[in-house]
C-alpha cells in the first residue's frame, strides 16, 4: 500500500523543506502500530533540543501519540483498524505528522483519546 507523508515543521529553519512529503510504500496487511514505529523510527526528526518532542500521527482522525523519549508510539484507540480501512479515492493513505513541541505526551495522548470530530446528536427534549 501506498503511503503518502507529510509532517508540520519543527522550527523556522525546518520550513524550506516543508511540507516535508514522503512516499512509501508497505504491505497491506502491515499493523497500525508497525506503520506507527516506522514513522517515528524513520521519519519523524528523532534530534529535537530538548530530547522530549511530542508528536501525533493523524489520517482523517488521529492515529498515535509518538514521542521523543518513548521507545514505542501509543495508539489514540486500541480498536483494531486496518490500513485499507484509511485508503482514500486516490488509492494510497495520506498521514500527516503534527508537532507538539515537548507538550507531555501522555497529556497529548489523553486529549487525543478525548476529542470529538463529529457532533453530539441531542435529542428533543432531552436535558443533559
Amino acid at each position: 500500500m501506498k503511503i503518502e507523508l507529510t509532517r508540520a515543521s519543527v522550527c523556522a529553519a525546518d520550513d524550506c523543506d516543508a511540507p516535508h512529503a514522503k512516499l512509501m510504500t508497505v504491505p497491506d496487511d502491515t499493523p497500525l502500530e508497525e506503520l506507527a514505529r516506522i514513522v517515528q523510527r524513520d521519519y519523524v526528526p528523532g534530534n529535537i533540543a530538548g530530547g522530549e518532542a511530542t508528536w501525533s500521527l493523524v489520517a482523517d482522525r488521529p492515529l498515535a501519540v509518538l514521542a521523543q523519549q518513548w521507545r514505542e508510539p501509543k495508539l489514540v484507540r486500541q480498536l483494531p483498524l486496518q490500513l485499507a480501512e484509511l485508503k482514500g479515492q486516490h488509492g494510497s493513505v495520506k498521514l500527516h505528522v503534527n508537532y507538539h513541541a515537548q507538550v507531555d505526551p501522555e497529556i497529548a495522548l489523553e486529549i487525543l483519546r478525548e476529542l470529538k470530530l463529529e457532533t453530539i446528536q441531542h435529542q428533543p427534549g432531552h436535558v443533559r
